[in-house]
Order: structure tokens, then C-alpha cells, then sequence
């Protein structure tokens, strides 16, 4: 008889554990009070569905009937999502590092029947090789110290647990003087001394797209910072990390080119990445920029979108039990496919060899020819490239994890918003507004939301990353749309992260009614995507220009000075609370002006003509209010006008584009 209880969930990730031989959990009351009856030390498994090392871990171990029974003798074991359990995969994971382990998933923690972390890991071969012990022995390990050491583990958790908890309420209480609002320039340029000049990103390899520190470096950068962002994303829009087939970028590099990916795609990536290529194309004019914009948002419609519900998270990086199976080439079959009188053009250009460039096979980039060519020769490539991609869809493709989370879908709709805005593209707006509704229609709770949806809603409220990326999109699509609707439900997802999630000023991580969580977090480093915290500091600043309360900028304000510290001693790691000190600060704002009695789509291309100047001459999307000039007020004699602002200085009504540049000099708003 199994005793695994996975069938049942709504994670993908844990369905794909519901056939395995071990008695799993999910994380819950029961298999806390069931390790605790029976006092068994908990195993703790986190990872996602399209984690190539989870999966390699699950065929090696979770599937194998002599490691499971040693799991089932000695442990309570439970299984849990990262992305539905944002809350509980950042608690040990932390708690790992604090062991002076690197962090990665699988995550393989060891815990006391309270909870309590007192060892671990991440992945564990079958086999003692890769300098670690096989799995099954470090089972029998923990089990016999549990036996007959029991008082070692238990010193280890009590540290662990003292030290987690004095860094769970991250940030300094103490009273003291703000930040100088100059400091994100400065961080700006010492981040920028970082990147490598060659190839762009930080470090050597891997290479992750760090999607907050470049926002920083464009926003609050100089000339040689944006230089190096405009580098970086350069490299990755040619590199194999990119598609060239069917658009959207993979998660990392595995080199320093960025030409071999970890082929999984994730949703946040490619949202966050939209949202720069936006940005990169106002800066340049660029077209190799839009071009990756229309082909990475047809990727997220073609491959992501789920009817009726929003964005899927991710697609596989294995198929058929390989990772990047589905994405990399034979010289055969290259040379059976691309016509022939194209070869010599598309081999050169894609960098296709004989050799190949991985392990033996061909990953598609265009890292020596990043240039776009004539247009007679990008459009022969793309005809190519189509050919190719027809080819590759007769493979067993990646599996999609169709999972809707609430944060990443947030950064979809606002990536969408602002690039309908910057393009003026009609179609992306109303994708932008259909998911919107969507997503909320699925994940609503009351005046919340749930974290994620996957034929029901998962069983907890979303972690504050979800409300605040949901109250950024609402934000983005009521400055694109100047329907208040969306402006109302910012506002009731601001009340509702209020009264569930403001603790001592700013956000905790979990709502007060989850009452499984391990602590209570606050804090406001980035991850793979920005902090929840500096996500609300910028809702705020915005929320304050369009709505004209003043209490808004002083929430603000309070979050920026708790965490001025951290800002101080790792701005890498803050970069998106810097990004928000910038928009208190030096952010840009525009006004728009209506006469009393306009509709709203009556004077868009005039509306237009006044936003293209502005767009083009300032580093980011500001907020955009919409005001309808009433005769007692007369704000402006023409309509439609516009009224640009740098923190508290403002332009008079602008009503001619021959006058936008004029405005942008007196308050300090035009590009450098």
C-alpha cells in the first residue's frame, strides 16, 4: 500500500513525485504533527518542474525501491514546490547557505519533527562521486546519529535556528539619516566597474541575467554603464541562451559567451527581458532590440499562454530524459534541412560548424555576426529559420509546467503594458488586458490573491511578491489605458498588503494567516527577480504621483530607510531597492491632460504625439496619471497637454512635441 499523498495537489512538480515509491508529503500541519508523534527527523526535498537536477535526483533516488525504503523507515518525507513555496524554500535555503553550502535545487534538507534545520545539500548522486557521499548513505547516516547522536543534531539546529531567526527580520530598526539621494548613481557606477568587457555580465560562467542590476545601471548609470547593458543584452539577444528558432531566452549561461544555456525557460526571465528590451530600444533605436521584443512576447503567446488563465511558469530544459535534447542540432541534419543555396549564409551566420560548439552538437547563435544584416538577408535567414523550426517540432518537446503564478504573471502584464506603450502596439495591450483579468479572476481571495492556479487555486495566499507585482501591472495598464478600473484595484491590492503583510514598516514575505510558515521574513534581497519590498517602495512612489496621497510617499520613505543599510553593504544584492531610491528621488513622472468631456481613445494620436518625444529622451517607463481638465481648474488652455515631473519639480503643460525637449532641460529629465 503507498503511502504517498501527491496525487492530489496542484503543483506539477509534486504530481510528477505521486507515483514514486516514497510515502511524500506535501508541506502541511499533518506531516509536521506526524513527524512529531512518531519523533522522526523530516526530509525536506524543494525543487520546481523544470529542474534538470530535480529530475535526475528523482530517477536516480525517489524512484528507486531500496532508497525509498530507507527513506520510508527513518524520516517523515515531504515535497515541496518552490513556486508554490516561495516561503519555505527561502527559509532553508538560507539556512543552507548559513552551512556554508552553495544553494541550488534539489534542495535537501534535514529537519527536527519542529521543523528545525540541522543538515543538508542539494543534489546527491547514487554513488559516492563528485566529492559527495551517495544519497543512501548519507540516509543512514542522518539516522543513525538521529539514534544514537541525537544531541549533535539537535545543537546543530538550535544554531541554525538562532542565526535564522536574528537574519529573519532583515533591515535596521534603528533611527538614523537617509540615504543620500545621489547613492544609486554611485552604486550604479561601482556595479558597472564589475561587468566584464568582453562579453558583458558579471562574473565568468555561469552568467545569470541579473535582471535588477541591469534595470539600475540603465536608470541611474552614466554613458559607460548603459554601454555595458546595452553589451550585456546584446550578447545574450545573439548568444545560444536565446532561441533563434522560436524566441525566448533561457534561464543562464553555463559559459562565459553566453552561447550554452541551461535550456530551461522561465517565465520571469523573459518577462523581465521584454521589459529591457523595451528600455534598450528607447535608448538606441536599435532594431535588433525590437525584433527580440515581438519575437520573445510571440513566444510567450505561442508556447506560454494558457486560455482563459494567464502565463504558464516554465518549459522543461529535458526532453526524452536529456537536457537540451529538443534545442541542439547534427551537422546532418543541418545540412539535410537548410536549402542549399542558403547554407553557406546560415552556417556562417549561426556559427554552425562540423565540430559544433557542445559536446559535439550545434546550439544556434549569432555571437561572431551580432549585427542584423541587409534585409534581403534577414529575410532569407528567417525563412530558414522556419524551416528549422518545423523540423524541431516533430520532436518530443520539453514538458510545460502550465502552473499560473501570480508575481511572474504581474511581471508579464507590466513587461506587456510598457512595451504596448513604447511600440504603440495595440495587440500587446489587449494581451496585456485579457491576461490581467484573467490572472485575477483565477487567483482572487477575497481582496487578495492565492499564489498560484492550476485547475483550482493552490491552498495559500501568495507570498507579497505576488500583490506587488499584480499592483505594478495594474499601475502600468491604467497609465497605457486611463481606465480607472485598473487604478481601483491597485489601490485595494495596496490596502489589502497593508492589513496583511506590513510588519514594523514594511512587508513580510508571508500574510499573517498562513500559519505554516517557518518565520516570519522580511527582508529585501533580489532573487531571480525583484524584491518584494523595493517592488512596494516603487508601487508607492508611483501609486503616491497618481493618486496625489502623501501617505503613500512616506511608506515609501519608511521602507527606503529600513533598509538603507543593506543598500549600503551589498548594493549587487539591492539593486531593485536602488532602483526605487532612484525613482523617490530623480524618477521621472508624466501628467496627461484631458479636456473634461473627451473620450478616451478620442485624442490618442494626438496623446501620442506628446508621449514619442518624452519616451525617447528619458532611461525609463515612467508612471503616467490622467487628468480630465475641468473648467474650474483649466490646467491647460489645449488639450491634450503634458505635464513631465522629476521628484517634485514639474514642467508647465506641455502641448506641442517641439516643446517636450525644451521642458525635459529645465527640470533635469533629458538623456544624457
Amino acid at each position: 500500500m503507498s503511502y504517498n499523498r501527491l496525487a492530489g495537489e496542484t503543483s506539477p512538480y509534486l504530481r510528477q513525485h505521486a507515483d514514486n515509491p516514497v510515502h511524500w508529503w506535501p508541506w502541511c500541519s499533518a506531516a509536521l504533527e506526524t513527524a512529531r508523534r512518531e519523533d522522526l527527523p523530516i526530509l525536506l526535498s524543494v525543487g520546481y518542474a523544470a529542474c534538470h537536477w530535480c529530475h535526475v535526483m528523482a530517477h536516480e533516488s525517489f524512484e528507486d525501491a531500496e532508497t525509498a525504503a530507507l527513506m520510508n523507515a527513518h524520516f517523515i518525507n515531504i515535497k515541496v514546490d518552490r513556486e508554490e513555496r516561495p516561503d519555505i524554500d527561502r527559509h532553508y535555503m538560507q539556512a543552507l547557505r548559513m552551512m556554508g553550502e552553495q544553494g541550488g535545487w534539489p534542495l535537501t534538507m534535514f529537519l527536527t519533527p519542529d521543523g528545525h534545520p540541522f543538515w543538508g545539500g542539494t543534489y546527491f548522486p547514487p554513488r559516492p562521486m563528485y566529492g559527495r557521499p551517495s544519497f543512501r548513505q548519507v540516509l543512514a547516516e542522518i539516522a543513525r546519529l538521529w539514534k544514537e547522536d541525537r544531541e549533535k543534531l539537535l545543537s546543530n539546529a538550535k544554531s541554525l535556528t538562532s542565526a535564522l531567526q536574528a537574519r529573519s527580520r532583515g533591515g535596521s530598526m534603528e533611527t538614523g539619516s537617509s540615504i543620500h539621494p545621489e547613492f544609486p548613481h554611485r552604486a550604479a557606477q561601482a556595479i558597472g566597474s564589475l561587468y566584464d568587457p568582453t562579453f558583458g555580465g558579471m562574473d565568468a560562467a555561469p552568467k545569470f541575467p541579473q535582471w535588477p542590476v541591469l534595470e539600475l545601471l540603465l536608470k541611474a548609470g552614466d554613458a559607460p554603464e548603459r554601454a555595458r547593458v546595452l553589451k550585456t543584452l546584446r550578447a545574450m539577444c545573439s548568444g545560444g541562451i536565446y532561441d533563434h528558432l522560436d524566441g525566448g531566452l533561457a534561464r543562464y549561461s553555463t559559459d562565459e559567451r553566453w552561447l550554452v544555456p541551461h535550456f530551461e525557460k522561465m517565465l520571469y526571465d523573459n518577462a523581465q527581458f521584454i521589459s529591457l528590451l523595451a528600455r534598450a530600444w528607447l535608448l538606441t533605436g536599435d532594431d535588433l532590440f525590437r525584433i527580440r521584443t515581438e519575437e520573445t512576447i510571440d513566444f510567450l503567446q505561442r508556447r506560454l499562454l494558457v486560455p482563459d488563465a494567464g502565463f504558464a511558469s516554465s518549459l522543461d530544459a529535458d526532453s526524452e530524459g536529456e537536457e537540451g535534447r529538443y534545442y541542439v542540432w547534427s551537422w546532418k541534419e543541418l545540412n539535410e534541412i537548410v536549402s542549399p543555396e542558403n547554407r553557406d549564409l546560415f552556417f556562417r551566420t549561426y556559427g554552425i560548424t562540423r565540430r559544433g560548439n557542445w559536446e559535439g552538437r550545434i546550439i544556434l547563435n549569432r555571437l561572431d555576426t551580432p549585427d542584423l544584416l541587409t534585409e534581403e538577408e534577414e529575410t532569407t535567414l528567417a525563412r530558414e529559420r522556419a524551416r528549422l523550426l518545423l523540423h524541431r517540432e516533430k520532436r518530443i518537446p520539453p514538458a510545460r509546467d502550465d502552473k499560473i503564478i501570480a508575481s511572474w504573471n504581474g511581471l508579464a502584464i507590466t513587461a506587456l503594458a510598457e512595451a504596448a506603450l513604447v511600440f504603440d502596439r495595440d495587440d500587446w495591450a489587449e494581451l496585456a488586458k485579457a491576461t490581467f483579468h484573467a490572472v485575477r479572476g483565477i487567483l482572487a481571495d477575497g481582496s487578495g490573491l492565492r499564489q498560484s492556479w492550476l485547475e483550482k487555486p493552490s491552498k495559500t495566499p501568495a507570498t507579497a511578491d505576488g500583490p506587488a507585482c499584480m499592483i505594478s501591472a495594474a499601475t502600468a495598464l491604467y497609465g497605457m489605458t486611463m481606465d480607472q478600473e485598473y487604478l481601483e484595484q491597485a489601490r485595494a491590492w495596496q490596502q489589502d498588503m497593508e492589513e496583511r503583510y506590513l510588519t514594523d514598516s514594511v512587508y513580510a514575505f508571508t500574510a499573517k494567516d498562513v500559519k505554516d510558515a517557518a518565520f516570519v521574513q522580511i527582508f529585501a534581497e533580489d532573487e531571480a527577480t525583484p524584491n518584494h519590498n523595493a517592488r512596494m517602495a516603487r508601487n508607492l512612489i508611483h501609486l503616491a504621483h497618481v493618486t496625489g496621497r502623501e501617505d503613500m510617499t512616506a511608506r515609501a520613505d519608511a521602507i527606503l530607510k529600513r533598509f538603507t543599510q543593506d543598500m549600503l553593504e551589498n548594493p549587487v544584492a539591492h539593486a531593485a531597492m536602488i532602483s526605487a531610491l532612484h525613482d523617490r528621488h530623480a524618477g521621472m513622472a508624466l501628467t496627461l491632460i484631458h479636456a473634461e468631456d473627451s473620450r478616451e481613445t478620442e485624442d490618442s494620436r494626438e496623446t501620442r504625439k506628446l508621449l514619442d518625444p518624452v519616451l525617447t529622451k528619458i532611461r525609463d517607463i515612467p508612471p503616467i496619471l490622467h487628468r480630465r481638465d475641468s473648467r474650474e481648474e483649466q490646467l491647460a488652455e489645449e488639450y491634450p497637454a503634458l505635464l513631465l515631473c522629476k521628484g517634485t519639480t514639474c514642467s508647465i503643460p506641455v502641448t506641442d512635441p517641439e516643446q517636450v525637449e525644451a521642458a525635459l532641460s529645465i527640470i533635469g529629465g533629458q538623456q544624457a
